[in-house]
Parts: C-alpha cells; sequence; structure tokens
C-alpha cells in the first residue's frame, strides 16, 4: 500500500477519524496502533508521533465524546426559547439519545473517565458536558423552588437517572422490555426525562424547608 502523506494536524484528526470508525464498526478489542496506520497509509512510526499508544487514542476519543455531549445538550437547551422544565427535559433527551447512537464509544468515554487517575483532559471534557445540566438547574432554581446551594446535589441526582438509562440502552438491557426502535427509544428517554424535570421540581412539593 503507498504511504500517503500528511501535514502535521492533518495526520492525527485522520488517526482519530479512523479509530473512531474502527471502534464503532468492530470495537475497542480490535483496534490497534497497526491497524489504525495500515488503514490510513502510513507507517506506524509516524502514528506513535501522535499517540503514544492505544490508550492514548482512547482518551482523546473520549475528550472528542464528552465534547459532543456538551454540544449536542447545549444546543438542545437553548432551542426554542424553551421554559426551564422544557429545557431540563431536552438536556436529558439529548444525553439518553446521544449514548444510544454512539454505545461503544459512550463506553470509552465513561471507561477512561473511570480509570485509577482519569487524565486531566478526560475530567475538564466531562466536567464540562457535567456543567450543561448543572448550569440549567442553577440557572433556573427558582422556577424549580430550591435553594441555589443545593444545586450540585440535585444536578448529581438528575445526571445520575440520565446515565442509568442510557447504560441500560448502550447495554441492551433495553431490548429485553421490547424498546429498539428509534422512535421507542426516544419516547421512552422524553418520558423517563419529563418524569425526572417533574421530581426535581419543589414548587408545589410540600416537604420540609430542611429538604429543599
Amino acid at each position: 500500500m503507498a504511504r500517503k502523506s500528511y501535514h502535521h494536524g492533518d495526520l492525527r484528526s485522520t488517526i482519530l477519524s479512523e479509530a473512531r470508525n474502527i471502534l464503532e464498526t468492530q470495537g475497542e478489542a480490535a483496534m490497534t496502533m497497526r491497524m489504525i496506520a495500515e488503514r490510513i497509509g502510513v507507517t506506524a512510526m509516524a502514528a506513535y508521533k501522535h499517540f503514544a499508544n492505544k490508550d492514548a487514542i482512547l482518551q482523546a476519543l473520549a475528550v472528542e465524546g464528552f465534547n459532543r455531549l456538551t454540544q449536542v445538550t447545549s444546543t438542545a437547551r437553548k432551542k426554542d426559547e424553551l421554559s426551564p422544565d422544557e429545557q431540563l427535559t431536552a438536556i436529558g433527551v439529548a444525553y439518553i439519545m446521544h449514548g444510544i447512537s454512539h454505545p461503544k464509544l459512550y463506553r470509552v468515554m465513561f471507561g477512561q473517565l473511570t480509570l485509577g487517575v482519569p487524565y486531566a483532559d478526560t475530567k475538564s471534557a466531562a466536567d464540562e458536558a457535567y456543567n450543561v445540566l448543572r448550569d440549567c438547574l442553577r440557572d433556573n432554581a427558582k422556577f424549580f423552588g430550591f435553594e441555589e446551594q443545593k444545586v450540585d446535589g440535585h444536578a448529581f441526582s438528575v445526571w445520575s437517572m440520565a446515565h442509568g438509562m442510557t447504560s441500560l440502552f448502550v447495554e441492551g438491557h433495553a431490548r429485553t422490555r421490547d424498546i429498539k426502535t428509534r422512535a421507542q427509544q426516544r419516547a421512552v428517554a422524553t418520558r423517563g426525562a419529563e418524569l425526572v424535570t417533574r421530581g426535581i421540581s419543589f414548587k408545589n412539593n410540600s416537604e420540609t424547608s430542611d429538604d429543599r
């Protein structure tokens, strides 16, 4: 195979693009530095100049994944001048559907994040994605009826539920409940996000002020 010539920046993005393609079509276990290099027509040594090993590529893919998650949830929140409760629901649906659309990447994202000591870039990108949800709750704490100092706890609760549903889809458990088509998946994601949004609102809740 003829070796291709790349500008310095182009080769890195080409490596990541091919790695993403292998991940999505064949899975993480099939991915090797040699395979990536061969498929894009460069030497393995050229690939190693940009990434020290496969783990470094997985880290970069995780960062890309979290950046994309930030983008889709931010876009969902800002669409059509939504009310605060509609914003929160839209974030939840966008989060869940993103994971469903990219299950293998979703596993890599959180696999990299839960390493003994996660890479700083991965954690930073994950925090940015998380902050879309957190900022929605912080900006609308008065609307939802809780004090601003409770935002972090509520954000973690909402994220846990979104992540839990997404993980059930990603690991194939939803198929056992006959939820298979994209329309069915979106309907369940929407219903789940609406229930969480309703549950996070303390406006008409009779709980004591201690719990708010």
